[in-house]
């Protein structure tokens, strides 16, 4: 399906959006990772379209318009996902979040818990503050350093000082071989250069000073809406998972086999069943 595509005024940023449209159907918004490295999700998209309106955006600072402006807050990115939903005049949605936006989706439902129909976790980055998104990024380091190459790890080494420094292309060297490693021995094409094309610097590097000085998210407890939360069982994600189980208490957990951090890549078959079947498909 081709979708309708929107530019949306939010704060100090400009979003473009893709919409999926079913009349009169519940809606899913899809959040992908980072910040700062959009990706449509293609098969999670097609699959969900089959029987929801979906919407996928490119987060702040993403994409190829004028984002010097932009600023990235926690708030902000909050509100991008308030605008959205006042765009398309939705009162309530499901959101499907992957890594960096497992951990988005998680934020926007704790200060807006009437909107939420579902959460759908999909290897979730475990929190915020100083400790756990410190020691995400810790097991996110490591797992790159295992699947790298001597040559390759220097590369990126080099090319994350130059991304923080801010050159795009930099960035866009160093999330091309991150995405590489993350696929290594499942059988996935690189990177598409137009997906890369749309990573920038500032969400990366100016995103995440907000996330480490953010408080820590409490416990959701049993919520009144469906969580799943799921891990590949061979995930960039490792014990700093605990304190996502331990938030979500009420919440179906799954560990997808032969898996790494792209279930929709790896094990299709097991992770879009388990999609078909949260959402009833």
């Amino acid at each position: 399906m081709i979708p309708e595509t929107f530019t949306i005024h939010s704060g100090s940023c400009s979003i473009e959006a893709r919409l999926y449209p079913i009349t009169g159907a519940e809606t899913v918004i899809l959040l992908h990772g980072g910040p700062g490295v959009p990706d449509d999700m293609t098969e999670v998209r097609e699959i969900l379209n089959q029987k929801y309106q979906v919407i996928t955006f490119d987060q702040r600072g993403t994409g190829t318009g004028d984002h010097r402006k932009c600023t990235y807050m926690i708030p902000d990115y909050l509100q991008d996902v308030n605008n959205l939903a006042g765009f398309f005049s939705l009162p309530a949605f499901h959101l499907f979040g992957h890594s960096w936006g497992g951990l988005y989706a998680q934020l926007y439902a704790s200060e807006n818990t009437e909107r939420i129909l579902s959460l759908f976790l999909c290897s979730p980055a475990s929190g915020c503050g100083p400790v756990v998104w410190k020691m995400t990024e810790r097991e996110v380091l490591q797992y790159n350093r295992m699947r790298s190459t001597r040559l390759e790890w220097l590369g990126m080494g080099f090319n994350s000082l130059l991304g923080i420094l801010g050159s795009n292309m930099a960035c866009r060297r160093l999330f091309r071989q991150v995405i590489i490693n993350y696929h290594k021995g499942y059988h996935v094409e690189p990177p598409e250069p137009e997906k890369l094309a749309k990573i920038n610097a500032a969400p990366v590097n100016r995103t995440r000073p907000f996330i480490v000085a953010h408080s820590p998210l409490r416990s959701f407890g049993h919520t009144s809406y469906p969580v799943i939360i799921t891990y590949g069982d061979n995930d960039a994600y490792g014990t700093s998972r605990k304190f996502i189980y331990e938030r979500f208490p009420g919440a179906r957990l799954e560990v997808i086999p032969n898996c790494g951090h792209t279930p929709w890549k790896h094990n299709p078959k097991v992770f879009l069943n388990l999609l078909k079947d949260f959402y009833s498909i």
